[in-house]
């Protein structure tokens, strides 16, 4: 009798803005315990991830957090900066539970808003 075979693909965030952007599971946004990866501008991270099953990150780049929601079947490739639409467009591109942002396939943005707790900036 033939086992499961579970496929792995890998999911790529690469920070291609001017500022540091942090990635986090959801779950463990805002909490001293968890997992915290600092991407420096230019940087990546790649995660290993299971095909078909459901991720929950927020990536966060100065003030702004992006939810996210990832299901991918296939390697994924994602910029910080498609995460977080433009803020001159009109009307405002905001994404709701019946219409998400999707910047790429396998990558669903939930929900867009600003925390002001843990700002990083650079003055010079």
């Amino acid at each position: 009798m033939p086992g499961t075979t579970q496929y792995e693909v890998l999911l790529d965030f690469t920070n291609d803005t001017h500022d540091a952007a942090t990635v986090q599971l959801q779950r463990d946004y805002g909490r001293n315990n968890g997992a915290i990866l600092l991407l420096k501008p230019g940087e990546s991270v790649t995660l290993v991830l299971d095909a078909g099953s459901v991720y929950k990150y927020a990536l966060k780049t100065r003030s702004r957090v992006a939810n996210v929601t990832a299901r991918a079947w296939r390697d994924v490739s994602c910029t910080v900066s498609q995460l977080f639409p433009a803020v001159a467009t009109h009307p405002p591109v905001v994404p709701t539970a019946l219409n998400p942002l999707r910047p790429v396939q396998g990558i669903t943005v939930d929900h867009l808003w600003r925390d002001m707790r843990f700002c990083m900036w650079n003055d010079a």
